[in-house]
């Protein structure tokens, strides 16, 4: 309780602590600034038998100028990805192109970016964001996947409604499905608080998608439990390697990954790269305040 407190503590004192400390702490977790860095990043994980998701950082883009240079830099990870044969797909923010201020541009753009990777041969990820954009997010996707096969999304454990969420993408045809806990705080009316009530609803959301017949599942998690829970359903219900993935985060879980791909199991990891690598550290801080009583742990014994 006191080792709780005290990362508590750590982290929401991490925005006070200059940017050059912070950025140790993150390099673990982010590719680089550049998209060079994230393509040198992927080329590793391709070589130890890891596929790989490019994700710009950003999100919460105001105005269309922003929108315009997400969705250019998106176009050339895609085009340099197909061109430089590395093993990779990107994933998207709606609210990143838009969605918060003018949904029907940011609909122009994500299927611009779509067309472009099946131009190309690549798959994009739609994330999912927090609860007030749920539903858009998942409109957004169903006219996509209307247009385009190389097109997934993402259902959060933790909410309440996602049950009823995958029955009807199930229902409504063809669907290809990253499962993860969530990131999010969110009211408890509607969402789960308790960490053991969203270990269970991953667990029950996993068997619904394979037993609705979903195209594909990603298994999104770090937490072993849940891993050796999918392992089980797996290999109880005999699923195809090409029907699952397990993903994880860059710089997280490396043994348990090591694990997994050397059990024969394919496995993506997620390499974020950008400019807005600040902000994107204070929010892993604020998802795990454990984080920063190691980043304090480095900085002492740094030498």
């Amino acid at each position: 309780m006191a080792v709780g407190l005290f990362n508590r503590t750590i982290a929401a004192a991490m925005p006070f602590v200059p940017r050059p400390l912070v950025w140790r702490f993150s390099r673990r977790y982010i590719a680089g600034v550049d998209l060079e860095d994230a393509y040198r990043t992927v080329r590793e994980l391709n070589a130890s038998d890891c596929t790989a998701t490019i994700d710009v950082l950003g999100e919460d883009s105001t105005n269309r100028d922003e929108v315009k240079s997400a969705v250019d830099l998106y176009l050339k990870a895609i085009r340099d990805i197909h061109a430089k044969s590395l093993n990779c797909g990107i994933s998207v923010k709606l609210s990143e192109l838009g969605l918060r201020f003018d949904v029907e541009g940011c609909r122009q753009a994500i299927r611009t970016l779509i067309a472009c990777a099946a131009d190309h041969d690549r798959f994009v990820r739609i994330d999912m964001e927090d609860s007030s954009v749920t539903s858009v997010t998942l409109d957004v996707y169903r006219e996509m996947r209307r247009e385009f096969d190389n097109v997934g999304i993402v259902i959060q454990s933790c909410l309440r409604r996602s049950e009823q969420d995958i029955a009807d993408l199930l229902d409504e045809g063809v669907t290809d499905v990253r499962l993860c806990k969530g990131i999010y705080v969110e009211p408890e009316a509607i969402a789960f608080v308790d960490p053991d009530e969203i270990r269970n609803s991953f667990n029950s959301l996993l068997e619904q998608l394979f037993e609705g017949g979903a195209r594909r599942v990603a298994i999104a998690t770090h937490d072993p439990s849940l891993v050796e829970y999918a392992e089980a359903v797996i290999d109880k219900s005999g699923v195809d390697e090409d029907r699952y993935e397990f993903q994880m985060l860059l710089g997280v879980a490396g043994t348990l990954r090591r694990e997994l791909v050397a059990r024969g199991h394919p496995l993506r990891v997620y390499v974020p790269f950008g400019d807005r690598w600040y902000a994107y550290s204070m929010r892993r801080l604020r998802e795990n305040p454990n984080i920063a009583g190691h980043v304090v742990s480095n900085l002492l014994s740094r030498s």
